[in-house]
């Protein structure tokens, strides 16, 4: 069985199917398989995901399976993006840097630190997946809730927190147009799902920097076709077009 991706659209799972679909390694060599949030309690899935959660990353020749995010968006960019379109070339680092690496990619932290791109990236990646996503996910659900089962008080509070950390957090980390620096790398495809809960909640546009950044990946067609929604149009779309033209493109 070829490599697969088990996604779901609108997870975390949806930012490492655009990655792939940029690397233009859909169907080959990589499977994408699209569940239902009702798959993930399947038997055949918690077979293969003991958590029922997306992305799960199976690939059997080599006995390999995984689901943890981070994890998963590393293995296959590491396997599949040799040019280092998406994410920066590992250089060969001295002990003290490799042992900085490996801090970075373990230590979550709202402080961003003088790093080299590697480590950068890695630091980066880690907060997005382990301290942004989780805690604006929560919020968005709860905010799907009938009004009369929602918490206005943890509204109140998380949204705070949002507009007093976590935004001002990422908005440090953007050194430039996009996460590492003037080129789209699947850090911004990944920070697109948090971003995409925040202006469905209607407090994104006060940050203009992470408004900016997200409209230019909302505009790929790999968005659109990852996320399971209609293509979107805008300006951006007309200065950079997707590096992957998609079935039915123009």
């Amino acid at each position: 069985m070829a490599p697969t991706l088990y996604h779901v659209p609108k997870t975390i799972s949806s930012p490492i199917y655009q990655a792939l679909l940029e690397l233009d390694v859909v169907d080959n060599p990589v499977k994408v398989v699209t569940l239902s949030f009702g798959d993930l309690k399947s038997s055949k899935h918690l077979a293969r995901n003991p958590m029922g959660s997306s992305p799960t990353f199976v690939d059997e020749e080599r006995s390999i399976g995984i689901w943890e995010s981070g994890a998963v968006l590393t293995y296959l960019l590491e396997e599949h993006d040799k040019e280092y379109r998406l994410h920066p070339r590992p250089g060969v680092a001295s002990p003290g840097d490799r042992a900085r690496f490996l801090h970075v990619q373990q230590y979550i932290t709202a402080t961003a630190y003088p790093f080299v791109d590697r480590a950068k990236f890695l630091h980066v990646q880690q907060y997005i997946t382990a301290t942004a996503y989780p805690f604006v996910a929560s919020l968005f659900l709860h905010t799907l809730k009938p009004a009369d089962e929602q918490d206005p008080k943890y509204i109140e509070t998380a949204t705070g927190k949002w507009k007093t950390l976590l935004a001002p957090t990422l908005e440090c980390f953007c050194d430039g147009p996009f996460f590492m620096g003037d080129k789209m790398s699947a850090i911004d495809f990944l920070v697109a799902k948090p971003l995409n809960n925040a202006a469905a909640m209607g407090v994104l546009e006060e940050f203009p920097k992470l408004n900016k950044l997200f409209q230019k990946v909302k505009c790929l067609p790999s968005f659109a076709k990852a996320y399971g929604v209609e293509v979107n149009t805008c300006s951006e779309c007309e200065k950079r077009r997707s590096m992957l033209m998609l079935p039915g493109g123009e």
